[in-house]
């Protein structure tokens, strides 16, 4: 039996069974199968979604819609949260002068990541399963202000 029980896992359960096989939670299980897929995705990405064969829009739609499948698969509705921080520091991007939108974007986009990881260890049980959704949020969160002190200096 799997060291933890479906309930506590947000993402799907549909690899429940070869968690149990291997003895891992499943969260874990779907972190690395969604990994392997993604590999595997690439590969099909870059042959059949070639730039010389369809247009950017496409190959950006693709992706979108495949990567919000991957983070609902793995984290379940805590993927909400990735939107959530995209969409507000894209409006910031949007609503801030050139001047200092480097530095709001940074503000509002670390600030949601210290508000939602407070959140994790402090109004909910941290040990609740293993996939923490703030790991993706983290990255997230160093890929947009880069963007934004990119678009500052140009």
């Amino acid at each position: 039996m799997a060291p933890q029980t479906t309930a506590s896992c947000t993402g799907s359960t549909l690899l429940q069974p070869i968690s149990e096989i291997i003895n891992l939670p499943v969260d874990q299980v779907n972190f690395v199968a969604c990994q392997l897929f993604a590999l595997l995705m690439a590969m099909w990405f870059r042959i059949y979604l070639h730039p010389s064969k369809t247009s950017p829009f496409v190959r950006h739609v693709v992706a979108t819609l495949l990567g919000l499948y991957l983070a609902l698969f793995c984290f379940g509705w805590y993927s909400l949260h990735f939107l959530i921080q995209s969409g507000l520091s894209y409006g910031v991007m949007i609503f801030v002068s050139l001047e200092h939108m480097h530095k709001y974007c940074f503000i509002v986009t670390l600030g949601y990541l210290i508000l939602c990881q407070i959140t994790r260890v402090y109004v909910f049980d941290y040990g609740m399963y293993s996939a923490d959704f703030t790991g993706p949020m983290m990255v997230i969160t160093q890929k947009i202000t880069s963007m934004a002190f990119e678009i500052h200096d140009v």
